[in-house]
């Protein structure tokens, strides 16, 4: 049976066709997870319409979840449109997909909110409750600084537990399957120092990003938000495709199917 968004399939077998199979993958860069949006032929209809997708309240960034969704399983199938335009009628088919990265990501993200105010916390309480002790500032912000860093590292190495859990609910489109602690837990350990280091190389480039649509009289902040969150994705998805490549255990992929964009476009 051929995927339904290809009448032919390329000179390849299916199951090939279907999935990246070992050693698909091209390594792991954060410069390229952002060239592939900007490289996209839909690239200034998506990020258009992101926009308008995001200013949408609740189920807006619900829908454009549902869209990542679906680029981050077509990525893996090979796709010949691995990224598809953004199509108002796909909207509430988008919202349906999008729950579950919504519900899953919103579930383990409460935790690390939560520790992250935690830390804040303590730091703050380190430095005053030192500069109290020894009446040195300096002695308290040395503290600080330390604290700090320790905190710092412990958030990313967080964000390789957040990573986990979202990549299998991209995949999945399941909540009980991207929240299996074994199956997160056993991805997050295999792709812990791709995800690390990857993460502060792309927090980078995303700041310069930001920092630019700011600096164009906030004209510009929105269309870099949308394109860091469609290059995060794709991020995700060379991470996996990486882990996939060393032998790592595959997460099962939503059965694929049109969207009812496509599904009415002529030969459907």
């Amino acid at each position: 049976m051929q995927p339904p968004w290809h009448r032919e399939l390329p000179n390849a077998a299916q199951a090939e066709y279907l999935s990246p199979g070992p050693g698909g993958s091209q390594g792991v860069s954060a410069w390229r997870a952002v060239k592939a949006v900007f490289e996209d032929q839909n690239m200034k209809t998506n990020v258009l319409l992101g926009i308008v997708f995001m200013l949408i309240p609740i189920v807006g960034p619900i829908a454009l979840n549902g869209w990542m969704c679906e680029s981050h399983q077509r990525l893996l199938r090979r796709h010949p449109n691995p990224m598809p335009k953004i199509d108002f009628n796909d909207f509430g088919e988008y919202i349906k997909r999008g729950l579950a990265v919504f519900l899953a990501s919103l579930l383990i993200t409460l935790p690390v909110i939560f520790l992250t105010y935690v830390l804040m916390g303590g730091t703050a309480f380190a430095v005053f409750g030192t500069i109290a002790a020894t009446d040195e500032p300096l002695i308290g912000l040395a503290v600080g600084l330390v604290v700090g860093i320790v905190a710092f590292i412990g958030m990313l190495a967080l964000s390789v537990l957040v990573n986990a859990v979202h990549t299998r609910a991209e995949l999945t489109e399941d909540v009980g399957e991207s929240l299996k602690l074994g199956k997160v837990l056993g991805y997050a350990k295999a792709t812990f120092g791709t995800v690390l280091i990857k993460n502060i190389s792309f927090m980078l480039i995303a700041f310069v990003m930001v920092l630019i649509g700011i600096l164009l009289c906030y004209l510009g902040l929105y269309p870099a938000i949308v394109v860091v969150q469609i290059a995060a994705m794709h991020l995700r998805y060379q991470i996996y495709s990486d882990y996939l490549a060393k032998g790592g255990e595959e997460i099962p992929l939503k059965p694929p199917q049109p969207l009812p964009s496509e599904a009415r476009a002529p030969g459907y």
